[in-house]
C-alpha cells in the first residue's frame, strides 16, 4: 500500500500514524520475530500542538526525512538493547557497541525508514543514518513536529522506534 500525498491532500493523523505503525511493525517482525522473542507494544501518536520531545536513551540512530515529509526516524534503545539488536540484525558475535554494531542499527534504521517512505511518498528523501551514544544526550529540533512511536519489547530488553515529521 502507497499514499502519495501531494501538498494539497493531508492524510489524517490517525490514517498517517497507522500506516508509520505498519511500516515499522512489519519491518522490525520480518527481521526479529524469531531471533529476540519480539513483542510489540502501545503505539503512542503525538500531534503537531504538543511539545516534541527527542529519546532518552543511550543509542539512537537516526534517518533524516525530507522532501514531502520532513523529520526523521529514531530507532532508540538502552546500550546493551542496541547490541543484542545488532548481533541478532548482523549475525556477528560482537563483544561491545563497536562500529560493526553502530552499522547495523543504522542500517536497521534506514531499512525502516525506506519501508515509510515507501507506504507514504516516492517524493520522500532520506539522510544517510547516523547513530549517537552517550547518557543523557539532547537533540534539539526546530519545528512543531508530529509523531508516531512504537515501543518493543526484545529478548535483550526495550527499544522503540519513532517517526517524527512535518507535511
Amino acid at each position: 500500500m502507497s499514499f502519495q500525498t501531494p501538498s494539497s491532500t493531508r492524510l489524517s493523523n490517525l490514517d498517517l500514524a497507522t500506516v508509520i505503525r505498519s511500516a515499522i511493525d512489519e519491518t522490525i517482525i520480518a527481521f526479529f520475530t524469531t531471533d529476540i522473542e519480539l513483542k510489540a507494544g502501545p503505539a503512542i501518536i503525538t500531534t503537531e500542538g504538543q511539545a516534541y520531545q527527542p529519546p532518552q536513551a543511550d543509542m539512537t540512530a537516526i534517518v533524516g526525512l525530507s522532501g514531502t515529509m520532513e523529520g526523521g526516524v529514531h530507532l532508540s534503545a538502552p546500550l546493551h538493547t542496541a547490541l543484542g539488536l545488532a548481533i541478532a540484525f548482523s549475525g556477528e558475535q560482537l563483544e561491545s557497541f563497536d562500529a560493526t554494531a553502530r552499522d547495523a542499527m543504522g542500517e536497521l534504521a534506514n531499512i525502516i525508514a525506506g519501508a515509510v517512505k515507501e507506504r507514504i511518498s516516492d517524493a520522500i528523501y532520506l539522510t544517510p543514518p547516523k547513530v549517537v551514544t552517550g547518557v543523557n544526550l539532547t537533540v534539539d529540533y526546530t519545528k512543531a513536529l508530529e509523531s508516531t512511536k512504537c515501543y518493543f519489547r526484545s529478548l535483550h530488553g526495550p527499544f522503540f522506534v519513532e517517526v517524527f515529521y512535518n507535511i
